[in-house]
């Protein structure tokens, strides 16, 4: 009869295969079993140990772990079938017990069968993914999950118009990306934690602090101050003397330059301006300064320049003698 093909699951399981409802985003491996008629007749001395025809029956009753042991059974005596791998895998997929499914998958890749093989790489990829979404550990389920896309991508190389495998890679890479952007937004969400935790310490050391502590703070504040108060009294002293001193500076600059004016009058033979002891000195002896003479000139001079046309005084008597100046 030869070999039976692999069953697509895509379709899902029929009722007679007993399928267990899972993640209805990843489509479902394929349990197709691979039985040939030569295995049956090779291994009839030992049916006893289980046969291929048993392990089926239990199979598609949904005794799966009864199934599995039939396989095991079968794999001591010819340990080197993949299709026996193939089945162990699939009965062990069944019962949910992911790492020993995925043991057996891996044997099955040795087959020289291409078909074979690429049914393996598919189931196998379906395997790692729940291996990895069982697994508490993000670090895990993320190593996980990259090698559940490396079997879908080798699947896709032996049978690139496989849909299911198309879409499992898809499906795998986008929960990838997802569970990195939720590591990531935990890791942010560390740290704000982390950083209020240090805040909240901080405060709480800083109310802790006992009456003592508080009033050397004050003191210590205090003293500041009026560090600061008498450094800046300091320097406007400081400003207030520089002033003073600018100003007395100035001072005698100018007395300096007033005595200098004095001495070059005097070194070039110019009298000094005593007018005013002059004018005192005449004054008290009854004689004219030249400048009262020189004033009393220039009003004769004037009244000259205008005579009267007619004396209103009587003339005067010619025969008194002038007044000599």
């Amino acid at each position: 009869m030869g070999q039976m093909n692999c069953v697509s699951f895509k379709r899902l399981l029929c009722a007679a295969t007993g399928q267990i409802a899972r993640q209805p985003a990843i489509r479902t491996s394929r349990f197709g079993l691979w039985i040939s008629f030569g295995v049956l007749f090779l291994l009839f001395p030992c049916l006893a140990f289980g046969s291929p025809g048993s392990a089926l029956r239990d199979y598609k009753a949904g005794k799966f772990d009864e199934a599995r042991k039939e396989y095991e059974q079968l794999l001591e005596h010819k340990g080197d079938d993949p299709k026996l791998h193939f089945n162990a895998g699939a009965a062990a997929y069944r019962g949910e017990q992911f790492e020993q499914a995925a043991k057996e998958f891996n044997q099955a890749l040795s087959s020289p069968d291409l078909s074979l093989q690429q049914q393996a790489y598919y189931n196998r990829g379906n395997t790692f993914y729940y291996l990895g979404e069982n697994n508490p550990d993000p670090a895990k389920r993320t190593e996980t999950w990259k090698q559940s896309v490396q079997d879908f991508e080798s699947s896709l190389k032996l049978n690139p118009q496989d849909p299911d495998a198309k879409y499992n890679c898809e499906f795998v890479k986008k929960r990838l990306e997802e569970l990195k952007q939720q590591q990531q937004q935990n890791q942010q969400n560390k740290s704000d934690q982390q950083q209020n935790k240090d805040q909240q310490q901080n405060q709480d050391k800083q109310n802790q602090q006992g009456p003592q502590d508080k009033k050397d703070q004050q003191r210590d504040s205090q003293q500041q101050q009026q560090d600061q108060s008498g450094q800046k009294q300091d320097s406007q002293n400081q400003e207030g003397q520089q002033q003073k001193q600018k100003e007395q500076q100035q001072a005698k600059q100018s007395q300096d330059q007033k005595k200098e004016q004095q001495q070059a009058s005097a070194s070039a033979g110019e009298p000094k301006d005593k007018s005013d002891e002059n004018e005192g000195s005449a004054a008290a002896e009854g004689q004219m300064t030249p400048q009262q003479a020189q004033q009393l000139l220039d009003a004769q001079k004037g009244e000259e320049m205008m005579l009267p046309s007619q004396p209103k005084t009587k003339p005067a008597d010619r025969r008194r003698p002038l007044r000599d100046w």
